[in-house]
């Protein structure tokens, strides 16, 4: 008998990826001068979206990459999982890239701003390579240096404490930032799957009380979320600690992880408690956003800056607008996603 699948992790992701177009929605929704100035930086909604969405997605891949590697274990496939892995973040990251770039090189010719040769063209897409879509890059590297450190390193935890305080010296540029950042969530959720029969009876007692654990979750996330500013912000101050006062930015770093994690936690446990208590509710839509969050994460970016930004640049901030056209950008690009990924040798533009 087949396995019922286990509809919590798509629920949470198809969460999670909502909340990704929202944030999208927000900044490249309001205005030029909104985007121009960056304001988005100090909008709450926001600032409570960032706070915990990407740490989410990257908690569930590292789960994830855990089961991977114990299928791959059993059947000795390590270095076939390796290759499949990168390629299936990679592939996306190039096409699109490319897509980018040729798209930009075709109006730049024909408005006579730039003209491009073979060199040039190629300088550019490999220049927009290595720093475009940089989740996915990031999972890229979280999965590499977990595969490193569990074949080579015999995933020995000093192994992966001296990673961690390698992260504070390591520098920034290049999207070095967002890729130290998303390393932590990504190992903390391997190593929680590869000891959850030692935490079993831990995470019974959890369970046994998930209503008021949910409660206390959510007041711990709320209560952490209250002095949230721009500088929580990677994308502002960065991770390297050697770059500005030591100790402020090392208050910073560890404040913007441990809210991640709070607020994580805080939605996977409430859905898993929605869950318990709606046993025949499937979140049909949720759950097929998180089966298709690769896609939607990569048509929404593209729809909000191509499509929507040509609409809202002369308009001014609009909270409603902005749940409008997530609610827009969401289901066309979950039913892009869709098509596409029915579609043979396409659908790996999408991961699938």
């Amino acid at each position: 008998m087949k396995k019922e699948r286990d509809l919590l992790p798509d629920i949470v992701r198809g969460f999670a990826i909502l909340m990704v177009v929202y944030g999208h929605c927000i900044q490249e929704g309001n205005g030029y001068d909104f985007s121009a100035n960056m304001s988005y930086f100090d909008d709450k909604i926001y600032q409570f979206i960032y706070s915990f969405h990407m740490p989410l997605f990257a908690l569930i891949a590292g789960y994830f990459a855990c089961i991977s590697f114990t299928k791959a274990d059993r059947d000795m496939q390590r270095t076939t999982l390796l290759l499949r892995r990168i390629g299936t973040y990679f592939i996306p990251i190039f096409v699109w890239t490319l897509f980018e770039c040729i798209r930009e090189a075709v109006i730049n010719v024909n408005l006579g701003y730039l003209t491009y040769t073979p060199l040039s063209f190629i300088t550019m897409f490999l220049r927009r390579l290595v720093t475009n879509h940089w989740f996915l890059w990031s999972m890229i590297i979280c999965f590499s240096v977990v595969f490193v450190v569990r074949y080579c390193l015999n995933d020995r935890l000093i192994a992966y404490g001296i990673i961690y305080l390698s992260l504070f010296f390591i520098p920034d540029g290049y999207n070095l930032h967002a890729y130290k950042y998303m390393l932590t969530f990504y190992v903390t959720a391997y190593l929680f799957c590869k000891n959850y029969e030692l935490l079993t009876s831990r995470l019974s007692k959890v369970y046994e009380k998930l209503p008021l654990t949910v409660l206390l979750c959510g007041l711990v996330f709320i209560i952490l979320f209250l002095p949230y500013r721009r500088e929580a912000f990677i994308y502002v101050s960065g991770y390297r600690i050697t770059k500005n006062i030591w100790y402020k930015q090392l208050i910073i770093d560890i404040y913007r992880t441990v809210i991640g994690f709070a607020g994580s936690i805080f939605f996977i446990l409430l859905f898993k408690l929605l869950t318990k208590l709606l046993p025949k509710y499937k979140f049909p839509l949720f759950s097929r956003m998180g089966r298709y969050s690769l896609g939607i994460y990569l048509i929404s970016g593209y729809t909000t800056i191509l499509l929507f930004r040509q609409i809202t640049d002369p308009l001014s901030y609009s909270a409603l607008r902005n749940i409008l056209e997530t609610v827009i950008v969401a289901a066309l690009s979950l039913i892009l996603s869709m098509i596409i990924g029915k579609i043979p040798y396409l659908k790996k533009i999408i991961g699938k």
